[in-house]
């Protein structure tokens, strides 16, 4: 069987076996310019994300799959691309600005604030005390949360003009080898059926964040990633 789904202008045709599902999901492709969109594909992106929809975005580390935090569809939706329960997921929040950050955590020492901006925003991955309250809806009653601030300003200004963080996973890829999906084309192929969203801003990294774990009264380096310290 042949689909044909015409996006940007362009049309691509993709073959399924007959035993297949195809999920005739019309796919919004937008080409960021030196990590920027202009303001009313912003203003699509965020309109999408308020509406449920899941959409894979770059970041400063690798392509990352995500949703808004407050919506239930979103993240059902989600954990399913993944392969995981939302009882089980442990996805990661990427937030605009400080500010957000303390929203969904709870305090932390001057020495992990000082560190953040240092190296913030950027490819790390800051591990905090979750503010509980904030979670009360999630079927994972976490106790710890990945936080980021990518130095993606796009992206930044996405999460800015929506009001609330991104949930977000890192889109691995079924390649040993190399992890990731890196190439923008790939990635279309892959996900254009079951994807609302698609952020192309050139081919992406192989290195993910770098994770440091702040729940305790020093910073632990958890995993070497793409961030220096």
């Amino acid at each position: 069987m042949v689909y044909t789904n015409v996006r940007d202008g362009n049309i691509k045709s993709y073959n399924f076996l007959p035993n297949q599902t195809l999920y005739l999901c019309k796919v919004q492709v937008f080409r960021a310019e030196s990590h920027y969109l202009p303001s009313n594909e912003i203003y699509e992106i965020v309109k999408s994300l308020k509406n449920g929809h899941v959409g894979i975005f770059p970041t400063d580390a690798v392509y990352t799959m995500a949703c808004a935090f407050s919506s239930n569809k979103g993240i059902e939706k989600l954990c399913k691309l993944v392969g995981k329960k939302p009882s089980q997921a442990n996805l990661s929040l990427i937030c605009s600005d400080y500010e957000m950050v303390s929203e969904f955590t709870l305090s932390y020492p001057t020495s992990v604030f000082r560190l953040m901006k240092t190296v913030l925003p950027g490819p790390f991955t800051f591990i905090f005390k979750a503010n509980v309250r904030k979670f009360r809806g999630y079927e994972n009653r976490r106790q710890t949360v990945g936080i980021r601030i990518p130095d993606e300003p796009f992206l930044l200004e996405v999460i800015k003009q929506l009001g609330e963080p991104l949930v977000c996973s890192s889109l691995h890829s079924e390649d040993d080898m190399l992890q990731y999906f890196a190439e923008p084309e790939e990635i279309e192929n892959r996900f254009f059926e079951t994807i609302d969203l698609f952020v192309d801003d050139g081919p992406g990294g192989f290195e993910p964040s770098t994770v440091v774990d702040c729940t305790g009264d020093e910073p632990v380096l958890i995993r070497q990633g793409k961030g220096k310290l």
